[in-house]
């Protein structure tokens, strides 16, 4: 009897410390957003902010692949991470360049969002079967980024026209939607693979390559700001790879909208705390249709 009541009791306390590890991550990815804010009002290039965002997150998944002993041989991590860094590049440059014409919350909510994508992409590409909840996701994510599609006033755009605000913020969606198909991707081409160093490949190939992109360019040094909030960036990506880790012991319709719904409405609520975004009873709405939409991917 004492031994099954230690054992229970081991049990909750696992799943309670895997839970908190979950909130973790969506704090620490929702400190990510607060940063490509503060990057872009900072004047912050695309280049060196990504190449040292990636790059201190990098190291950090480096050491943790380290640690769990990740098989770096496997040409098919690299493949993977070769492609994915070069999205995750692009999807930096989106963010900076979104968050110049449109609201941060609105900015975070869309790159949240796209993981309508990789389910849409794997019905049509993977023969995957879509269910009625999907189009109930679909439908609640569509009504809660029209909720928040309200164009940031005062703030100064390269370009106001339609074309390059929607343009800007379909980067950000699509950017982040193929990064998480690649992931799907990756365990369908790929099975059996170890993947407890593929994020540091994934970061460190993005890393390489904003830093070739920085140096192609007519540039400057880096400058403080750069430094200050790219690292904080990548530090912010760092602690959430570390904190996914130990969530991931949770079953996938418990973690996962977890750690998106603690990021989605963590990063909305520090962007509008921070830069004084003006907030309405229909953005309210919309960010709860968006919790929604998530808790119905979970339970998919």
């Amino acid at each position: 009897m004492a031994c099954n009541q230690l054992l229970r009791k081991d049990i909750v306390c696992g799943m309670t410390s895997a839970i908190l590890m979950a909130l973790g991550a969506g704090v620490a990815n929702a400190g990510v957003a607060v940063s490509a804010k503060a990057a872009e009002q900072n004047a912050n290039r695309p280049a060196p902010y990504a190449a040292l965002t990636l790059g201190v997150a990098a190291l950090t998944a480096a050491g943790v692949a380290l640690i769990v002993r990740g098989v770096w041989a496997d040409w098919r991590l690299w493949a993977f991470g070769i492609v994915l860094g070069s999205l995750y590049v692009c999807a930096i440059g989106g963010t900076l360049w979104a968050n110049k014409m449109w609201p941060p919350s609105l900015v975070w909510s869309t790159a949240n969002m796209a993981f309508l994508l990789p389910i849409l992409f794997s019905a049509v590409l993977l023969r995957e079967p879509l269910r009625w909840i999907d189009l109930a996701t679909v439908l609640g994510v569509g009504v809660m980024l029209a909720g928040l599609a309200t164009p940031a006033a005062g703030l100064e755009t390269a370009a106001r026209s339609r074309a390059a605000r929607w343009g800007a913020l379909g980067t950000v969606f699509l950017t982040n939607g193929l990064l998480m198909f690649g992931f799907k991707l990756q365990s369908v081409l790929a099975p059996g693979a170890s993947t407890s160093c593929l994020s540091a490949i994934i970061y460190g190939c993005g890393s390489v390559f904003a830093w070739g992109w920085y140096l192609g360019q007519r540039h400057t040094e880096v400058t403080h700001a750069e430094l200050r909030w790219g690292a904080t960036a990548g530090v912010g990506t760092g602690m959430a790879i570390l904190a996914l880790l130990h969530a991931m012991h949770l079953p996938a319709a418990v973690a996962f909208p977890l750690i998106q719904g603690t990021s989605l409405v963590g990063g909305v609520a520090l962007c509008a705390l921070i830069f004084h975004e003006l907030w309405s009873w229909r953005k309210t709405g919309a960010l709860a249709l968006g919790i929604i939409a998530m808790l119905l991917a979970g339970i998919r």
